[in-house]
């Protein structure tokens, strides 16, 4: 299947199982030129970040780079955490997925991302929604930036990166920073126009579907490509980075075993690391997974800190793997280089957090951050937006005991996705309950939801 063709399945396909939005009903107001913030930090106070610009430079004598990204990542007692690189104060990231979505085609098509696209784009409305973010104590939102959308995606037809595109990039940054929201940036897909995916989209017939793109040389070419010039791009416009929280290298990485070479029975493959597997044997196919896993990131990651030497690099894994993908997130928790790890679930879809967490492999706290960045409820499991409220609570909790360090639900305002709860949902309960002012430890069950019965 070439990749063109793939991703056009993917569309239709993600847009019912993996894709995720967020409209607002009211007209958004002119945002004012300030706010007054509060950004939680330790553990179980709250306290605001002082309103201080972060330096282009270090203080010391000796030549550095520049400390463009302010939120950077420590171990304390053995644990990974995230902390203020100019206050020193641990930082918790807790916050929302800002998801636009919108036909991809004519009338019936099926939905896709939209937040950023050049014509698409909602500046005011953005805006509105990171200042109540803002207001609620909220300091990360997770945006995609989109790959596939025909003549309207992160790519230049003429090559090269959009700059449309990109100036509806460092328009969402600058409204975030005047807002201390921090923005988790997911890189996904390559886009479909600028020269990357034909680096990668059609390679030989041992190699197809997502494989090609964890698998194959072109595969990483046109990662590593798209992610320098793109950030590249940022610095050069003089965008406002240090409001960058990290990278997302791809929105819930997986393999396609219905694809070669997961689907052959039979031969060996060489893949991108060098390394030479036995198609017949399984665990060589396991291992294969696991192994580019790893050397995937560990290369993109130092691509991108070849371009933005101080920025944090994570990779998310989904909720659930459907029958045609698989993925074990393990090996990238406890062996690769990406800074943090991004872990989904979801309540409603038939998992509980500890089954989620038996899936994922992880029985207790790591030594590398981990955050949900998307966690969610299915409204077919939750009469109404206050009990969906309190089993997020609940979640939340209850995932302080595998040592997660950062919160994003799914999503703030997405009525697009008539499926799941939001954040807005009946008049915000969700984003009130979880809001770091009501609860500014995540970690307290002490505070109770209103549940409606």
């Amino acid at each position: 299947m070439t990749l063109r063709s793939f991703i056009l399945l993917a569309v239709y396909t993600l847009a019912l199982a993996g894709c995720k939005t967020s409209p607002v009903t009211s007209q958004p107001a002119q945002i004012p030129a300030t706010a007054a913030v509060l950004t939680p930090t330790e553990r179980p106070t709250a306290t605001p970040i002082p309103q201080t610009e972060v330096p282009s430079a270090s203080a010391t004598s000796e030549p550095q780079a520049p400390i463009r990204h302010r939120i950077g990542v420590r171990t304390v007692d053995g644990m990974g955490e995230f902390y203020d690189r100019l206050t020193g104060e641990k930082f918790i990231p807790r916050g929302f997925n800002y998801i636009r979505l919108a036909p991809m085609g004519g009338p019936g098509s099926g939905l896709w991302h939209s937040t950023l696209n050049p014509g698409f784009y909602e500046p005011e409305r953005a805006g509105l929604a990171l200042q109540a973010m803002g207001e609620d104590g909220y300091n990360v939102v997770r945006i995609f930036i989109d790959c596939c959308r025909p003549g309207s995606n992160a790519g230049d037809p003429q090559g090269g990166v959009s700059q449309p595109y990109l100036e509806n990039v460092i328009d969402f940054l600058e409204r975030a920073k005047a807002n201390r929201v921090y923005v988790l940036m997911v890189m996904d897909l390559t886009p479909a126009q600028g020269g990357y995916d034909e680096m990668w989209s059609q390679c030989c017939t041992l190699f197809d579907g997502e494989n090609l793109r964890y698998l194959t040389p072109g595969g990483h070419t046109g990662e590593r490509r798209f992610n320098q010039d793109f950030i590249r791009a940022l610095i050069e416009a003089n965008a406002p980075v240090d409001a960058i929280f990290a990278y997302d290298l791809t929105n819930e990485v997986h393999f396609s075993v219905n694809a070669p070479p997961f689907s052959l029975t039979s031969g060996k493959v060489t893949t991108a690391n060098g390394t030479t597997y036995d198609i017949a044997d399984p665990g060589d196919k396991q291992r294969m997974m696991e192994e580019n896993l790893v050397y995937w990131i560990d290369r993109q990651r130092a691509a991108i800190l070849e371009v933005d030497p101080t920025a944090l690099v994570t990779v998310s894994f989904p909720a659930i793997n459907l029958g045609e993908t698989t993925i074990d997130p393990a090996p990238a928790i406890f062996e690769s280089t990406a800074d943090f790890v991004d872990l989904h679930a979801y309540l409603g879809w038939g998992l509980s957090f500890t089954q989620y967490m038996g899936r994922f492999g992880v029985a207790e706290p790591t030594e590398k951050p981990l955050i949900l960045g998307e966690f969610g409820a299915d409204r077919r499991g939750f009469a109404d937006a206050a009990a969906a409220a309190g089993a997020l609570l609940d979640l939340q909790v209850e995932s302080c005991r595998y040592g997660f360090d950062g919160w994003l639900l799914w999503t703030w305002d997405g009525d697009e996705q008539e499926d799941l709860w939001n954040g807005m949902s009946e008049d915000g309960v969700i984003s009130r309950e979880l809001s770091p002012i009501v609860r500014p430890d995540p970690c307290d069950p002490g505070v109770e939801v209103s549940r409606k019965r």
